[in-house]
């Protein structure tokens, strides 16, 4: 039997085209160029309006107390007279109101037997002050003063019974405010009287209101 014969050259060949086969498979893919490559889209940014100020009415109790600017408005003149709720008096009440004092004075029923029209009016007063029954001298706080007097009044009611249950003296030692001090300085029969002592330039009127008499006390450059 004939032996093969041996061809060196094809096996040179193969191993050849192996060689390049696998030289083809160890080359690394390219890599993508950063262009190709879509980069991350960006969250967008949100800004948040800052609340509003809540005004006065939305929220009352953070705001200040309002403030009465002074009248610049001239004084009414003294004396003045006031039309009477009825003949008995029978409180007193003091007010500290925004920009003004308030005296008020309370009255009740009228008596079955008047002495009388009732009348009221507001002056002007100026030292020395004194008790109308006692002469007494009386020690007023203020750097001003007035008086109201009530006419044609009773004291008592128709059992013979004092009317008036008010204080007598009221002082006012807020020295934010412009009233200092209130004293009863008449009461008899048929007429009572009140002094009235205030600091600053402030204007003071009287006025009916209801069953009361007001002494207002209008904090502004007065005269």
């Amino acid at each position: 039997m004939t032996p093969a014969i041996r061809r060196p050259g094809n096996v040179s060949f193969l191993i050849a085209i192996m060689a390049l086969v696998a030289s083809a498979c160890s080359v690394a893919a390219p890599s993508a160029s950063p262009s190709a490559v879509p980069s991350a889209v960006p969250t967008p940014s949100v800004t948040v309006a800052p609340s509003a100020t809540p005004n006065a009415t939305s929220n009352p109790g953070s705001t200040p107390a309002p403030t009465v600017a002074p009248s610049t408005a001239a004084c009414a003149t003294l004396p003045q007279t006031v039309q009477m709720p009825s003949d008995r008096v029978t409180d007193i009440e003091v007010l500290g109101l925004p920009g003004r004092d308030v005296v008020r004075f309370t009255f009740g029923n009228g008596s079955l037997t008047p002495v009388g029209p009732p009348s009221g009016s507001l002056a002007s007063a100026a030292p020395p002050f004194t008790h109308a029954a006692s002469g007494l001298p009386i020690d007023l706080a203020g750097d001003h003063a007035a008086q109201v007097v009530f006419k044609g009044m009773s004291i008592m009611n128709d059992v013979g019974q004092p009317t008036f249950t008010g204080e007598r003296q009221i002082k006012v030692t807020d020295v934010s405010r412009s009233l200092r001090e209130v004293i009863l300085f008449d009461e008899s029969e048929g007429q009572i009287g009140w002094y009235i002592g205030y600091d600053g330039s402030s204007c003071v009127s009287v006025s009916r209101e209801g069953d009361a008499v007001l002494v207002v006390i209008d904090f502004g450059p007065g005269s």
